[in-house]
């Protein structure tokens, strides 16, 4: 009678798929990672390549051909290849075994007697003996809890060696140099042109291009990605001779570089090469066209500046102050009906056609920026006829202006009469010149010194007595004035200038002295006259120094770059509150030692007080 299969049997063929599963996903997961590993290598080596060929179409298309191959060749022996082996019951069970010593040899014999392909009994084997063999095999399975604890450990490995390579790789993408990111780009993205995966370029203008027979033409290169301090550009005239290289000029703003072909009579090939990368080769033919032969100009300037016209024979690139009216006439090497000016590439002014052929326009300088003129050609198209000119706007400076005497700090009293006197200078005229007059730090009173229906002049000097006793003053009060002038300026608005600050404070006809009685006495009143660190008198004169270096840096503003002016605002503002301080300092002294026994010195901390109250206000503008 023959017996169904042992279930023992049916069990181990079970654990034998088992650990073939779990023995084929390691060595997917183990070809994965040294697939990973040996891909980012390739795409970091091949990313340095292409930097140093500097991104050119042959590199771009050479590495992508050798990238793919060594894709494909990695891909088949680092992963097809262990993958697809086939791996018979014998070979698993021999994997196991030799993983699992306890095993000893029992799941192998197992598997070897249980083989379909031998006969169920073979050399006195009986089936009892080869049943009991393969429950044996089962049950020392069961103990090992089927040998998952080998690929468990095997998995862990390589996922953790995976993940490892992938937190490597992208901090390297990321963060690493651009050429790694630009590089695989560049290598994994094939269906983008060679140009646009280049993270280099150089835009070249015109390009291609067609100019009249002896035309000069610029050509301007500017740098996409990359920086350089030199490039060249490189021409030849006929088909198969060596191109020639000359130097650019780098511009002064905006970057990129600029050359000039002069007297263009045949065409001409020509390309911009920098710091290893090249553009593209273009071609500028020539063709019998209008062009400016000749072009005068013409200048009208504003009628403030009492300029008379001048004329540029040779003219070309234009340097005048805003407003002025550039005229223009136009020598053509053909005869053509008509022509234009574009300024800035956008606005056009046409130019009048005359019978000896000669062409004359006009425009207006606003502001910074280019022109050219463009001829009619035969055909009836306007052609390019001239060089790119620029247009610069010169400033009309604002006048100069200070005091020619007494141009220094007095102490007069207050009876007396101050004589002041103020000169100022503008290349177009000087249009009005204020005396700017305030007591104790009060309201400003400008005093005219030159304008009205005067004539603006050059230069103007005029004076003006203060006098002191029709300003009620005290001893200890102060006096500031400066000068303001205003130019003649009616194109960009009047500008105006002012001079330094000067004082008058104000001193008594006499000063009494008197023997101090205490210590205390002769520190709070008797330091006047030995200028002592708590001096009154000391603390006015910082004061002044305050103000004045207030007035100047609030003065040149403008003209002062922003670091230098917070660096300034920062040591006036620790300034005025060390001077704040200092007088606190004082009025609490004499608070202390005096008390209210001594009127005076009651006024003299009151006024220090007042004082304080005042620096600290001033010390808050400032913040």
């Amino acid at each position: 009678m023959t017996q169904g299969p042992s279930p023992y049997r049916e069990r181990l063929l079970e654990i034998i798929r088992s650990v073939r599963g779990r023995w084929r996903r390691k060595i997917v997961l183990r070809s994965l990672t040294v697939l990973a590993g040996a891909a980012i290598l390739t795409l970091i080596a091949a990313s340095y390549g292409l930097e140093q060929f500097r991104f050119s179409a042959g590199a771009i298309v050479a590495f992508r051909v050798i990238t793919y191959l060594a894709l494909v060749a990695l891909g088949w022996f680092a992963f097809v290849r262990p993958v697809a082996r086939r791996v018979t019951d014998l070979q698993v069970a021999l994997y196991l075994e030799e993983n699992e010593p306890s095993l000893q040899e029992t799941l192998l014999s197992a598997v070897d007697a249980g083989d379909s392909t031998r006969p169920a009994v073979h050399h006195g084997e009986s089936e009892a003996l080869l049943r009991r063999l393969v429950e044996a095999a089962v049950e020392k399975c069961e103990e090992i809890d089927f040998g998952r604890g080998v690929e468990r450990r095997d998995l862990r490995q390589s996922a953790l060696v995976l993940a490892g390579i992938a937190i490597v790789a992208t901090g390297l993408f990321v963060a690493g140099p651009a050429y790694l990111r630009q590089g695989a780009l560049a290598l994994l993205l094939p269906a983008r042109g060679v140009e646009a995966a280049s993270p280099y370029r150089i835009d070249v203008t015109p390009g291609n291009a067609t100019v009249s027979r002896g035309a000069d033409v610029s050509i301007a290169a500017a740098l996409g990605g990359f920086e350089s301090a030199e490039a060249d550009l490189y021409t030849r005239s006929s088909a198969g001779a060596p191109f020639e290289r000359a130097p650019m000029v780098m511009k002064a703003e905006g970057g990129g570089f600029d050359a000039m072909l002069f007297g263009m009579r045949e065409a001409t090939e020509y390309f911009v090469q920098s710091a290893g990368v090249r553009s593209a080769t273009f071609k500028i033919d020539v063709a019998d066209l209008p062009y400016v032969e000749s072009l005068e100009l013409e200048y009208v300037f504003p009628a403030y500046t009492g300029l008379p016209p001048q004329k540029i024979e040779r003219g070309g690139d234009i340097a005048v102050l805003a407003g002025t009216t550039v005229k223009l006439r136009v020598h053509s090497t053909l005869a053509t009906k008509a022509g234009r000016v574009v300024l800035d590439d956008r606005d056009e002014r046409e130019l009048a056609a005359h019978a000896d052929g000669t062409l004359d326009g006009s425009f207006e300088v606003k502001k910074n920026g280019f022109y050219r003129v463009d001829l009619q050609a035969p055909t009836g198209a306007m052609v390019t006829a001239s060089p790119q000119y620029t247009i610069d706007v010169l400033e009309d400076q604002a006048p100069a202006v200070s005091f020619a005497r007494p141009a220094r700090d007095l102490r007069p009293t207050s009876l007396e009469e101050v004589f002041v006197e103020a000169t100022a200078e503008d290349d177009f005229g000087v249009r009005r010149l204020d005396l700017v007059v305030s007591v104790n730090g009060g309201p400003e009173k400008a005093l005219p010194l030159v304008g009205g229906n005067v004539r603006p002049l050059a230069e103007v000097s005029a004076g003006h007595t203060l006098f002191l006793e029709e300003m009620n003053l005290q001893p200890g009060d102060v006096v500031s004035y400066y000068a303001r002038a205003t130019d003649n300026d009616t194109v960009g608005g009047a500008k105006t200038a002012t001079s330094d600050m000067f004082f008058l404070q104000v001193r008594p006809f006499r000063k009494d002295y008197r023997v101090a009685e205490s210590q205390a006495g002769a520190q709070a009143g008797g330091q006047g006259g030995a200028g002592g660190a708590n001096d009154p008198s000391a603390f006015s004169e910082q004061q002044r120094r305050i103000v004045s270096g207030t007035f100047n840096v609030v003065r040149d503003r403008p003209k002062t770059p922003a670091e230098k002016f917070r660096e300034d605002v920062v040591f006036l503002t620790l300034a005025q509150g060390q001077l704040r301080e200092k007088v606190e300092g004082l009025s609490a002294q004499i608070k202390a030692r005096v008390g209210s026994t001594d009127e005076s010195m009651k006024v003299i901390a009151g006024s220090l007080d007042e004082a304080a109250k005042a620096m600290e206000a001033a010390e808050n503008k400032l913040q």
